[in-house]
């Protein structure tokens, strides 16, 4: 017997960026300092320690984003995804002060399916 299977794991992107902060550095919708990523996406440095990767393909809908610091005592948070960009923001040790020029990773997994919305 035959039956329909609905599935949200169809259609499913990864992305991964590799940012150096340094090289990034007050620039906007660049793929300068995106040493992973840059066929996938632009980076803009919106202050200190806070960028925004805007997808060249969104997708229907975002599914998770990992964000993990490279430089020593420091946090990455996510501050806000859509299914077309991820605005991250690194922290240091005491949690709240942002850090300029820091190095991360992010991870991105997109839907593309079209009636996943």
């Amino acid at each position: 017997m035959l039956r329909e299977i609905n599935s949200h794991q169809r259609l499913v992107r990864k992305m991964f960026f590799n940012v150096d902060g340094s090289v990034v550095a007050g620039g906007t919708l660049t793929k300068n300092g995106l040493l992973a990523g840059a066929q996938q996406g632009l980076i803009t440095e919106n202050s200190a320690g806070n960028y925004t990767i805007t997808f060249n393909e969104p997708g229907s809908r975002i599914l998770g984003v990992q964000a993990t610091a490279f430089t020593d005592v420091s946090t990455m948070r996510v501050i806000a995804a859509t299914a077309t960009s991820v605005q991250v923001e690194q922290v240091g040790a005491d949690q709240t002060t942002p850090l300029a020029d820091g190095d991360f990773f992010l991870e991105v997994t997109l839907s593309d399916a079209a009636d996943d919305t």
